[in-house]
C-alpha cells in the first residue's frame, strides 16, 4: 500500500515537472516569437523611413540633374537663350560648377548598413523584401556611382581644356564686372568656335543623361521596396 502510495506520488510529481517544463518552454516560445515578431516591425519601420529619405534625396538629385542638363543644352544650342539659363542658375558660380564638378551620389543608407552590419535583416521574413534591397543597394546603386566616377575623368580633362585655352573664362566667373549675361555670352562662344570643348561637353551631357536614366531605374526599385514594405506593415 505504502509502495503504491510512493509510486502515485513519484509519477505526480514527475507528471508536476514535465509540465512545468512543458509549459516554460510554450512561454518562452511565444516571448521568443513575440519579440521577433517585435523586431521584424522595428526592422521594416526603419527600412521605410529610409525609402522616404532616399526618395526625398532622389528627388533632389533628380531636379539638379536635369538642371544641368538643360543649361548644357542651351549652352551647345546654336541660338543661345540666356534668360533660359539665368532661370536655373541665377549666378555665374552655378554655371561654372556645372562645367568643373561632378554631382556626387551618396544616398542615405545609414539605416540599412546599420541592419547589415548587426544582422538585424534576418527580421525581414520577405524573399522579396531582402531581393529588391540587394538590387537597389548593390546593382542600381553600382551602376549610378560608375556613371559620376566615370563623369570625373571628364571633368579633368575639361578643366584641364578650359584653363590651358580659355583661362579667361575661369577668371570671368570670379570677375563682378562680368554680368551673368556676359559671361554666358562668352562661353557660348567660345564653345561655337571650338570643337573640341564642344565635342568634350557633348560626351559629358551624354552621360548626364545617362544618369537620370540611371537614377530612374533606382527609383523604379525604390517604389517596389515601398510597396512591399507598406504591404508587410499592414499584415502585422
Amino acid at each position: 500500500m505504502f509502495k503504491r502510495k510512493f509510486i502515485l506520488k513519484l509519477g505526480l510529481e514527475t507528471l508536476a515537472i514535465v509540465v512545468g517544463i512543458s509549459v516554460s518552454f510554450w512561454l518562452n516560445e511565444i516571448s521568443i516569437k513575440k519579440n521577433n515578431e517585435n523586431e521584424r516591425i522595428r526592422v521594416l519601420n526603419n527600412l521605410f523611413v529610409e525609402v522616404e529619405e532616399l526618395d526625398k534625396y532622389c528627388a533632389e538629385r533628380m531636379k539638379i540633374w536635369n538642371q544641368d542638363i538643360s543649361i548644357y543644352s542651351q549652352l551647345l544650342d546654336d541660338n543661345l537663350n540666356t534668360n533660359s539659363i539665368e532661370k536655373i542658375a541665377v549666378s555665374k558660380s552655378r554655371v561654372e560648377y556645372n562645367l568643373i564638378y561632378y554631382r556626387d551620389f551618396s544616398p542615405p543608407m545609414n539605416k540599412y548598413k546599420s541592419l547589415v552590419n548587426t544582422g538585424d535583416l534576418k527580421y525581414v521574413k520577405s524573399e522579396k523584401i531582402i531581393e529588391i534591397l540587394t538590387r537597389l543597394h548593390n546593382s542600381n546603386l553600382n551602376i549610378i556611382q560608375s556613371t559620376v566616377e566615370y563623369e570625373k575623368s571628364l571633368k579633368s580633362k575639361l578643366i584641364s581644356l578650359l584653363t590651358l585655352r580659355f583661362p579667361n573664362i575661369i577668371q570671368s566667373s570670379d570677375d563682378t564686372r562680368v554680368s551673368l549675361k556676359d559671361y554666358l555670352i562668352k562661353l557660348h562662344s567660345i564653345i561655337e568656335n571650338d570643337e573640341n570643348l564642344k565635342s568634350e561637353l557633348l560626351v559629358q551631357m551624354k552621360y548626364f543623361r545617362t544618369r537620370v536614366s540611371s537614377l530612374n531605374f533606382y527609383l523604379i526599385t525604390l517604389e517596389e521596396l515601398r510597396f512591399e514594405l507598406l504591404s508587410e506593415l499592414q499584415l502585422s
